[in-house]
C-alpha cells in the first residue's frame, strides 16, 4: 500500500536539510531522498543508497524509502502502482520533455501494472501566464496546454493529464493553485528559494 503526502508551508521550506529528516523520522522511512532538480528528463530508479541523485523524477521498489520531489508552482506528480512508485518534478520544460511519461515508462519497466498519479498543488491555468510566442510554442507542441491567445496562460496540468492519459494512466489533481492559496509556497508569489514538496512511499 501506498502513501501519497503534499507538504505545504506548515511544513517548512524543504531546501533545508534539518526540516527534510525531521520529516523523514515523522514518515518512519528509512530514506527519504530529494533530487537535485534542473528540469531535465531524466528518470532515475533508487533504493535509499543514491543521496541527492540529479534527475527531475525518481522511481522505487524498496518498502522504507520516500520519494520526493520540491516544487513552488512546478507540479509534483506521483505515481502509485503494485510495488512500485515514482515521483516527477514537471514544470513546462519537463512537460516538453515528457517527463511524466518517461516515469511511467521506467515503472512500467520494472512491472508495474495499472499506474495512478496524483498532480499535486500547482500554478493553474488561471495564472501562468507566458508571452504569446511561448504559448504559441507550446500549445503547438501540446495542445491541451491551450487556454486563450488573448490570455496567452498555460494550462499544464490538463497537459500532463492528456500526455499520460494517453498511456491508460488514471489521473487526479487535487485542483489546488499556489499562486491563489497562500497556504503554499509560489514562486511567481514571491517565494523565490523556499519549496514544498510531494512525497510518495511503497
Amino acid at each position: 500500500m501506498s502513501r501519497t503526502l503534499f507538504t505545504s508551508r506548515d511544513g517548512g521550506d524543504l531546501k533545508d536539510f534539518a526540516r527534510r529528516e525531521s520529516l523523514r523520522v515523522d514518515l518512519s522511512m528509512d530514506h527519504l531522498i530529494f533530487m537535485h532538480q534542473t528540469h531535465s528528463d531524466l528518470v532515475l530508479v533508487v533504493d535509499g543508497s543514491e543521496g541527492e541523485p540529479q534527475c527531475d523524477a525518481l522511481v522505487t521498489r524498496s518498502k522504507g524509502v520516500a520519494l520526493a520531489a520540491m516544487a513552488a508552482d512546478c507540479m509534483p506528480v506521483t505515481f502509485t502502482s503494485e510495488g512500485v512508485v515514482g515521483i516527477a518534478h514537471v514544470g513546462r520544460v519537463g512537460l516538453v520533455k515528457g517527463i511524466a511519461p518517461k516515469t511511467v515508462e521506467t515503472m512500467l519497466g520494472l512491472g508495474a501494472g495499472k499506474i495512478t498519479a496524483i498532480i499535486g498543488p500547482s500554478i493553474c491555468a488561471r495564472c501562468y501566464e507566458v508571452s504569446p510566442e511561448m504559448y504559441e510554442e507550446i500549445t503547438a507542441l501540446i495542445p491541451s496546454t491551450a487556454t486563450s491567445s488573448d490570455l496567452h496562460s498555460l494550462d499544464l496540468q490538463s497537459g500532463v493529464k492528456s500526455q499520460l492519459e494517453s498511456l491508460g494512466v488514471a489521473v487526479k489533481d487535487v485542483g489546488i493553485c499556489t499562486l491563489e492559496n497562500s497556504d503554499y509556497f509560489s514562486f511567481r508569489g514571491g517565494d523565490l528559494s523556499a519549496r514544498q514538496a510531494g512525497i510518495i512511499s511503497l
